[in-house]
């Protein structure tokens, strides 16, 4: 619990552009999330195993894409105010 309150401290006084692409590009990697979990979907019906590798595959990469834009925000913040 500790460390969410540090993660929206962090966020709430970041500067107004890296916020801004921060919020696109989590959107972005949770846009392709529902894009996997739709081919996902689709597996259920059709059962070929190359449409789940895929969806397993577009599914871990939104995962990750929310992570990486959420870690390299908080760099490139910080590193943006010692710099100033």
């Amino acid at each position: 619990i500790i460390m969410i309150k540090i993660l929206i401290n962090k966020f709430n006084t970041m500067e107004v552009k890296v916020k801004h692409i921060m919020k696109h590009g989590i959107s972005f990697s949770f846009s392709v999330c529902l894009f996997s979990i739709f081919l996902l979907i689709c597996y259920s019906f059709i059962k070929s195993p190359i449409i789940y590798e895929i969806g397993i595959a577009i599914f871990n990469l939104g995962l990750f894409l929310v992570v990486e834009f959420i870690i390299c925000g908080i760099a490139v913040d910080t590193i943006k105010k010692q710099l100033s």
